[in-house]
Parts: structure tokens; sequence; C-alpha cells
């Protein structure tokens, strides 16, 4: 059922938990603060225990409340990206009440969106709320209302329809809270070079975990579709594999003799374009669901032909996520 943010706030406030928008993706929110709710949250995307859940704020003032201090080098970068796609770790308080949302660690990962019906929501509720994505765990992560109904729309009682998002890919998280050096946990769509324009002076650490926090979207296989898919490196080794489908951008598939494509027709071998890598954010955009999109085709396996997809922000953070849709 779709639902406005008043009733949003309604059912949130009243333990219940429901699917919001976000620029990312959307995501499967309950007060943060609620442990019946949290539990919830884990029951209905069937989450891994231990995996942690981003809490969302509405503003830095919002943040504060429950953490220990925000360090020097999270408050620039606070004040530049958000709202906005990245999220970042900090220190609980002694009294904080976010230790279910984050099974019990000491730590937190926080964000402020930047959707104004997800703001709006996290307003009206006064309280923060986590969100990860709307989606069974280890699935596709949705980006549109559709795409979270037909996964979890009998799960949940509302539904709040952003339209599709705008960026598609999950958010950036790190690691700011040292005086020399920021680690990148999770690579997003703001990169470190973006991080390096802001304090050009600190040591940048991508993939940089030292310690026992499990980062949101680093440990478990995430993003698949039920179809099991694998990488490859040569477009013809999927002619060992009739009835397969494959995903490749619109140049590699471009750059396909056309006897190859008869070739490829005759043993019934989809070929799914991603998109052109002249427009990365496209891709990014229609990137789950696309992934998504095969196991309507009734393949026993699909392949994704290995691309280089660049070394922006939006092109580390698509390569990281093909690695996790392949189990890597």
């Amino acid at each position: 059922m779709l639902i406005n943010t008043d009733q949003a706030a309604d059912l949130l406030l009243n333990g219940e938990v429901i699917a919001v928008p976000t620029e990312t993706v959307y995501g499967l929110a309950a007060v943060a603060t609620n442990p019946e709710a949290i539990a919830k949250i884990f029951d209905i995307k069937k989450r891994p225990a231990d995996n942690p859940l981003i809490c969302h704020f509405y503003d830095i003032e919002q943040i504060r409340a429950y953490v220990t201090t925000m360090p020097a080098n999270t408050l620039n970068l606070l004040h530049q990206f958000a709202p906005g796609p990245i999220s970042f770790m900090l220190d609980l308080n002694e009294t904080s009440p976010l230790r279910f949302a984050t099974c019990g660690s000491q730590q937190v990962i926080a964000r402020i969106p930047n959707h104004p019906l997800f703001l709006s929501i996290i307003k009206k509720c006064g309280l923060p709320v986590a969100a990860p994505s709307a989606n069974t765990s280890g699935r596709v992560s949705p980006t549109s209302a559709e795409m979270v109904a037909a996964d979890l729309g009998t799960k949940i009682p509302g539904i709040v329809d952003g339209g599709q998002c705008t960026i598609g890919i999950e958010s950036t998280i790190v690691d700011a809270r040292a005086t020399e050096s920021i680690q990148i946990l999770r690579p997003g769509f703001i990169a470190a070079n973006e991080i390096r324009k802001v304090l050009p002076h600190i040591e940048i650490i991508s993939n940089g975990l030292k310690n026992e926090f499990i980062t949101p979207g680093s440990r478990y296989r995430h993003y698949a579709p039920h179809t099991p898919v694998a990488i490859i490196k040569q477009i013809d080794e999927v002619l060992a594999f009739p009835g397969c489908a494959l995903f490749l951008t619109l140049e590699a598939l471009q750059s396909i003799p056309r006897n190859h494509l008869k070739t490829f027709s005759e043993q019934r071998i989809e070929l799914i374009s991603i998109g052109s890598l002249s427009s990365i954010e496209n891709i990014a955009r229609s990137f789950y669901r696309l992934i998504s999109s095969v196991d309507q085709l009734h393949v026993k396996k699909a392949f994704f032909l290995a691309t280089d997809f660049g070394d922006t922000s939006l092109g580390r953070a698509l390569q990281n996520r093909v690695d996790k849709i392949a189990g890597g």
C-alpha cells in the first residue's frame, strides 16, 4: 500500500516497518531507538543478526545527541556532502539507545539522506530512523517503489513512493574519526578524490577496515538476483553455457561481429546491455533494475563481462557491486 509522509511517521512511531525513498536506494525503515521495530527489520529482510544498520538523521545536531564527539574531519565532510550519499562511523555515547541498530557495537554508521520525503519523515518522527536497503538480504537493492513491492510488498504495511532513485548506488561509508587519516569502508557515490579536495592533507585509505565492526554491505554476498551470476573475461566463454544470460556494456555489445550475434541467438544466450560507459550515472541509476530483470528470464546462470568502469567514484562503486553480485 502506498502511503504519504504523515502516515509513514505515524506507522514508524507505532513500531511498524515501512519502505522509504532515498537518493541512493529505497530503505526498509524503523525508528532506530525501538528494539522491537529493529528486530522486525532483521526478520523481514532475513538479515544476518550481526550485520548492523545505517541510522539516518535529519541534521548534524540530531546526530550529536547520540554520539560522544563529532570529530573535526567528520564535521568538515558533513558540511561539504550532507545531506547526501555518504555515511560516517561514529562512537556512540554511553546512554545512546541505538545499540540494537548497531548489533551491540559501540559505533554507529550515521547518514543524513538527500531526499525530501525521507527527511520530512525523520523530522516528523523526531527520532533517527534505521533503514537498510528494502530488499530480502543478499538480493538486489530496490531503486523504485515497484521493486520494493515485488519483493517485500506483502510483508510491510506501507511504501512511500518517491519515484526512481536519482543515484541508484548505496552511500559511501567512511571512518573519519582519526585526525591524520580517513578510511573508506564501502565505496559509493562520493569518491576518495572528492574527499581529498575537502581534506587535502589527510591520508585516505580505501577498504581499510581495521576494527571488529562489520560495515553494512562488506561481509556477506550482496546485491544479487536469485539467478547465480559469475564474471567472465571473454565474451565467447558464455558459449559453453547455452541458455544463459550475459550482462555487458553497450560498447561491448556493439563490438560483437554479426556472425557471433547469430551464434548467441542459436545458443539462446540473452544479451543484456547495462548501458554506455560514456554515462556511468545512467548505468548506476538502472543497474539494480537490470540486474533483477534476469530472474524473469528463467535462465539457470548469468554472467557479467569483466568491465573497466573507470577510476571515478561511481566506477569503483559499480565494480564493487559487480564483485559482490558474483559472490566476491
